[in-house]
């Protein structure tokens, strides 16, 4: 059976219960330095109410013990940022590069909202996060330290911290309900220098994160031609820190990772960043499809996206987009499109206007002000969200009092 992957898990509501893709749940505990003597103790814990899959003791090298600690906790890793000079906020409440991890089987998890120390309100499997708090209370209680034990809260979590921390084929036997005898991990995070090729890469993105890789991935996993990964997803610093990407101080959805000891760019474009409008990009996710164990944008999907990208965000349409563009177009049996169109900004215009009217989609200008605009093009769009705007406005108008209607007239013309 193929092993199930991160986009894969679906949460679903009936009989007022939540529950997910898989048949149980799963929970990763690290307990850290503070909470070490407790472990006999946090055993007998997970024994009266979970299945124990594992408990080991994993070491990181020193060297990246800030850097795994980053990951872990999804915080930036800034370029430019040697080994030596990286300092994890998280790093104080590890205690060091030591700590026990216990991998924990749920046969009857209960799933709902719950809000954590972060302050997020997310789903969370209650089972796992009361046994947190118990033991939390615990080390506290003895020794004022609030933060001995951490905890995966939810099995997205779950598939996005173990694959990291103990591998993958070690993860896919616990997946399975495999008890393993370990008494000792020696490793950091996959990952932790780089990556040996994209094969490993996009392996450890499919357990971890969801996401799409945009385009330019023909030659992929075997080559990567423009050393660059255009990606798309629904949470750009989950995807930055599975992958160890190096991210911009300013611009956290860009950085870089290597690969085969090659210097790979990563652009992270992530759902409500405007890049695309906001509901296509969650369409998009939601229909991607996998070539070559990589996700990939749908055919139709792919077509519009590549015909916005090359015209609409790009000065001059590369040639290779030509071809890629007229076999879409053949393969989707697009009668009305030709590859001479591209040479008239205001034709693509007006086909991407009328892609955008039949899905209710609009044009904003993206957060990353470094992605060009092609005026001709965007223009088309343009008016035509300044159309609805003006029909949304006139609609609103007419329901109002007087004087709201007034004051704001006023406003507008500031």
């Amino acid at each position: 059976m193929e092993m199930l992957k991160y986009a894969d898990i679906k949460f679903h509501y009936s009989n007022q219960q939540f529950s997910h893709s898989l048949d149980s749940d799963f929970g990763c505990f690290a307990i850290w330095k503070v909470a070490r003597p407790y472990k006999a103790k946090i055993r007998q814990l997970f024994e009266s109410n979970f299945e124990i899959l594992l408990e080991t003791e994993i070491h990181w090298s020193e060297k990246n013990f800030h850097s795994n600690a980053s990951r872990l906790y999804e915080t930036p890793i800034y370029a430019n940022t040697a080994n030596e000079e990286l300092h994890s906020a998280h790093a104080e409440k590890i205690g060091d590069n030591k700590f026990i991890c216990f991998i924990i089987k749920d046969n009857s998890p209960k799933y709902t909202y719950a809000q954590s120390v972060s302050g997020k309100i997310e789903m969370s499997n209650l089972n796992i996060v009361d046994a947190k708090y118990q033991m939390r209370r615990w080390i506290e209680k003895d020794t004022g330290i609030k933060y001995g034990v951490h905890s995966t809260n939810n099995i997205y979590e779950f598939f996005f911290q173990v694959p990291l921390l103990l591998g993958v084929e070690k993860f896919r036997k616990l997946l399975r309900g495999e008890r393993l005898n370990v008494d000792k991990i020696e490793k950091d995070l996959e990952g932790v220098e780089g990556w040996n090729n994209y094969e490993e890469l996009f392996e450890i993105l499919n357990l971890t994160t969801n996401y799409l890789v945009q385009r330019g991935f023909e030659t992929f996993p075997e080559e990567n031609l423009e050393m660059d990964i255009d990606f798309l997803t629904d949470n750009y610093q989950r995807l930055a820190s599975a992958i160890g990407a190096r991210q911009r101080k300013n611009q956290l959805y860009k950085g870089k990772i290597l690969v085969d000891k090659k210097e790979v760019s990563v652009d992270i474009r992530f759902i409500g960043d405007k890049y695309y409008d906001v509901i296509w990009e969650n369409a998009m996710l939601h229909n991607k499809v996998v070539q070559n164990n990589i996700f990939i944008p749908r055919a139709d999907d792919y077509f519009f996206s590549l015909l916005f990208h090359a015209k609409a965000q790009k000065p001059s349409i590369k040639s290779k987009y030509i071809g890629i563009l007229d076999n879409l177009s053949k393969k989707l049996n697009f009668q009305w499109y030709k590859a001479e169109l591209l040479e008239n900004n205001t034709k693509i215009g007006e086909l991407l206007k009328g892609f955008y009217l039949a899905h209710g989609y609009s044009y904003e200008k993206p957060i990353d002000k470094e992605v060009y605009k092609n005026i001709e093009v965007i223009k088309q769009l343009s008016q035509f969200n300044n159309s609805r705007y003006q029909q949304v406005r006139s609609k609103i108008l007419r329901i109002l009092p007087k004087s709201t209607v007034s004051f704001l007239k006023k406003f507008w013309k500031k």
